[in-house]
């Protein structure tokens, strides 16, 4: 499928962390920082997915401190029902992968997806072994958990090696979804290309873990007629789409031309064109973040919610920046503008008004079914959702 391409996660620049226990030299920061967003996996089951997306270790202190192990604990009642480890080969890796990042200047580029900051008190000084010197930290990317029920904490533990004492700290889960009652921006039937669940690029990035993209297919299973080499060819291209709460346009970016160079050529293998879109890539985000998401609408609703509709049409934006929009009012047009492989809707809702330096929220629609599951359930990647019929 033609859609949005991952690009590394985004972040909110502001200060915050979780303070470690027992030791006041050594910290164990998070980001995002202050709850952990859960997202369901299958609601008959009662199964639920979570993904720390950064951990760090920061050495504040004046001595070396060599890390023996690094235990997550899904924690229920103050019982661990579930456990990961990681044993010293497992740090030595994956520090030296991180260093690896930090070194090439990943962590700056993407600080979206890092947030240096937050995440580690400031410019990263990432080991490249478990032995911290002072000053240095441990990165550890993206752990994923999936379990039963609604557990209430995951309780990190780094375990040193000798005799320094351990440092423990907790970061609280968050069950359902963002505050507030929206519709669903589109009209029609419509598929999620691409949604929240464990295989989909969107879940792995923080701004737009619980992002959606939404794409038209016709009678002939594609999401084009012709050979899909024009915008217009797509069945997506020039819907309406419309606001899904009431709420003020906050952010608001146009005049981007729809990405016709990211739309894959004909014959040309996958391989070649993920080189291809990578390169693209990064040649966007060398014009800034705010080129990624193309033309864009961002409304501030209720409770310091934002939501964020993406890849819009040129000249097809109906409001400006100070509006109040009433939710169903149109607001643009499905377009493939920015970092969009196909035209589609990309759309998400998030903690501050960017659509890349923000954490992100997840969402449930009011309006729309999903007439092939066998209960209710949240959105996953490849539903397809119709109107329900008021």
């Amino acid at each position: 499928m033609k859609l949005l391409r991952a690009i590394l996660p985004l972040c909110i620049l502001v200060p915050g962390f979780v303070l470690a226990q027992n030791a006041s030299e050594v910290e164990i920061r998070f980001y995002p920082q202050n709850q952990l967003w859960t997202y369901q996996l299958e609601a008959a089951r009662g199964l639920n997915s979570a993904v720390l997306q950064n951990t760090a270790v920061v050495n504040h202190g004046n001595t070396r401190r060599v890390l023996g192990q690094v235990r997550f604990d899904v924690m229920r009642g103050g019982d661990a029902i579930l456990t990961k480890t990681l044993y010293p080969a497992d740090l030595d890796k994956i520090a030296k992968g991180g260093n690896a990042m930090a070194g090439a200047g990943l962590m700056d580029l993407l600080a979206f997806q890092f947030n240096p900051q937050v995440l580690f008190g400031g410019k990263p000084d990432v080991s490249a072994t478990r032995t911290l010197a002072p000053g240095a930290s441990l990165y550890l990317p993206a752990q994923t958990f999936t379990f039963s029920g609604q557990p209430e904490s995951v309780r990190v533990t780094v375990d040193f090696d000798g005799k320094d004492a351990d440092v423990v700290t907790s970061i609280p889960l968050k069950y359902g979804s963002a505050h507030g009652r929206f519709r669903f921006p589109l009209k029609g039937n419509w598929f999620a290309g691409a949604g929240s669940t464990l295989h989909s690029h969107h879940r792995w990035a923080v701004p737009e873990e619980f992002a959606f993209d939404f794409v038209l297919y016709g009678a002939s299973g594609n999401t084009h007629k012709g050979d899909g080499s024009k915008p217009q060819d797509y069945y997506a291209y020039g819907q309406p789409v419309f606001a899904v709460a009431d709420g003020e346009v906050v952010t608001l970016k146009e005049g981007i031309p729809d990405s016709v160079d990211a739309m894959r050529h004909a014959n040309e293998s996958l391989v070649d064109y993920q080189k291809r879109l990578r390169e693209n890539q990064e040649v966007l985000l060398a014009q800034g973040v705010d080129i990624i998401p193309g033309n864009h609408v961002i409304l501030r609703h209720a409770d310091g919610v934002y939501s964020v509709s993406a890849h819009l049409k040129p000249g097809s934006i109906q409001v400006k920046v100070g509006d109040r929009v009433k939710e169903g009012q149109l607001i643009g047009a499905v377009g493939t503008s920015g970092n969009s492989t196909e035209p589609h809707l990309h759309f998400h809702l998030c903690d501050a008004p960017s659509a890349l330096v923000c954490a992100g929220l997840p969402i449930e629609f009011y309006n729309v079914e999903i007439p092939l599951s066998d209960s209710p359930r949240m959105i996953q990647t490849g539903d397809l959702l119709v109107p329900i019929k008021q």
